[in-house]
């Protein structure tokens, strides 16, 4: 990363996938461009985090996408996805997101849909066009975040289903729900822990209100959570919000 010695020094960042976290200072010009119409997009959450990137003086820029890096000359070109004009702008710092695909093996198999992944039923996560393949994660096309929470909540769906399939049974009734959890972090060692289901219904686990970054969230996605993904979830030990499985 590279700041260069203008009075003023400009930040573009393209779609982030977490957050935003900007310096306070005067001389530092932040602007935030995102395809998507609104900065989250399950409106409870957005109307939290809205109010602190303005806070934060962060220029929101909706319904863009970034179409070419003119790195010599440190240029951004974006495109209005509503006009389909193209413009240009000059860039000390650039945070970009490539587009995300599944792997090419997968994305040219017969097993997905148009967008290149694996069509599955919601509920149960097995392929609709082939009874004898399931998947989960990244890989499936279910419409919701491809978080690890989310993951975490799919696992227990897919293997119960598999053993009621391996062992020529009816499958059982239990069902994903769309749960994910996508933890944004809003500076000062605070964090805002989004919870929500599929279309978006919030449903949060901890009664303390969600709707406001905490310090304990924080703390809970630094220590907590890590321990929980690198030494509990490998050994089948862990399952998001469920907790400790036997």
């Amino acid at each position: 990363f590279f700041f260069n010695d203008t009075a003023t020094t400009e930040i573009y960042t393209e779609q982030i996938v977490g957050s935003v976290r900007c310096v306070q200072e005067t001389d530092i010009k932040v602007d935030y461009y995102l395809h998507t119409p609104t900065v989250f997009l399950v409106p409870w959450y957005n109307d939290k985090m809205e109010p602190i990137l303005q806070e934060k003086q962060v220029n929101l820029r909706f319904k863009y996408t970034l179409r070419e890096v003119k790195g010599k000359e440190r240029i951004a070109v974006f495109e209005n996805l509503d006009t389909n004009t193209l413009h240009e702008e000059h860039f000390d710092l650039l945070h970009a997101v490539p587009p995300m695909y599944t792997p090419e093996p997968i994305r040219k198999s017969p097993l997905v849909d148009q967008n290149g992944y694996v069509q599955v039923d919601q509920g149960t996560l097995q392929s609709q066009k082939y009874p004898n393949v399931w998947a989960l994660g990244d890989c499936c096309n279910v419409p919701t975040s491809k978080t690890a929470a989310a993951i975490f909540s799919q696992t227990p769906v897919l293997v119960k289903h598999l053993v009621d399939v391996e062992n020529k049974q009816k499958m059982s009734d239990l069902r994903y729900d769309g749960y994910t959890s996508c933890p944004l972090f809003t500076g000062d060692h605070k964090l805002l822990l989004c919870e929500f289901l599929y279309g978006g219904k919030v449903d949060e686990t901890f009664v303390i209100g969600q709707g406001k970054p905490r310090r304990i969230f924080y703390w809970m996605k630094r220590y907590f959570f890590a321990f929980a993904y690198f030494q509990l979830m490998p050994r089948g030990l862990w399952f998001g919000r469920k907790g400790l499985i036997n």
